[in-house]
């Protein structure tokens, strides 16, 4: 009699792979590295899942899907634009809070097999979109917000809410020499905080030296 797969077993090791998948990339985890992390022998992680590439296809897809998810809140006209994007940062910090080296991640899996990541990101897109320039061209078009370079502010943004999960290990070495701990001295709300600060001085139609 064939053996029934267990929810809760497959969960353990779809968690350990995204560990070790996040760490690694696709080419440089290996069966037995999840196995050892899902606390299981690696028959039974094979049960489950044939191949790594069987498994890798699971978890990338998922972090992909989750990525695109958050742009989906510029869609609500009903918000006004800051609003939007305000809460657009705070999903996408959350995202990296799950993911925190998934920046690394996809860059690795672009130089390896472009073609592939190209097929993957077109997959998890489906019909999600992605209208962040459009939504501040459009602001802009209306005097709702500053006249910016609406590339850069998406360059920007991406970086400042990824770069702080991405480059934890430096921080975490180099804060040591000012007696700070990282661990203690950083949190996801706290860069919201601080973003959402950058977002009202940037998008602010006020000139900042006439603020009070």
């Amino acid at each position: 009699m064939k053996q029934l797969k267990d929810n809760s077993t497959e969960e353990k090791i779809l968690d350990a792979a995204k560990e070790v998948f996040m760490k690694y990339g696709l080419y440089g985890a290996r069966m037995q590295d999840i196995a050892d992390t899902a606390g299981i022998n690696k028959a039974l992680l094979h049960y489950y899942f044939r191949n790594k590439e069987k498994l890798f296809d699971r978890i990338f897809e998922n972090a992909l899907s989750r990525f695109f998810e958050q742009s989906q809140v510029f869609e609500n006209s009903i918000l006004p634009v800051k609003d939007r994007i305000f809460q657009y940062v705070s999903n996408i910090i959350d995202f990296y809070a799950e993911y925190p080296q998934m920046s690394m991640f996809i860059i690795k899996e672009i130089g390896n097999n472009p073609d592939l990541f190209k097929q993957k990101i077109m997959a998890a897109k489906k019909n999600k979109t992605f209208r962040l320039i459009d939504t501040l061209e459009q602001a802009i078009k209306n005097g709702e917000i500053a006249k910016i370079d609406s590339t850069m502010f998406l360059i920007n943004i991406q970086s400042l809410c990824s770069f702080p999960f991405l480059a934890s290990p430096m921080f975490k070495h180099s804060l040591k020499s000012y007696g700070k701990d990282f661990n203690t001295d950083f949190s996801p709300e706290k860069l919201k905080k601080i973003l959402k600060t950058f977002i009202d001085n940037t998008l602010d139609k006020t000139p900042l030296t006439n603020k009070k």
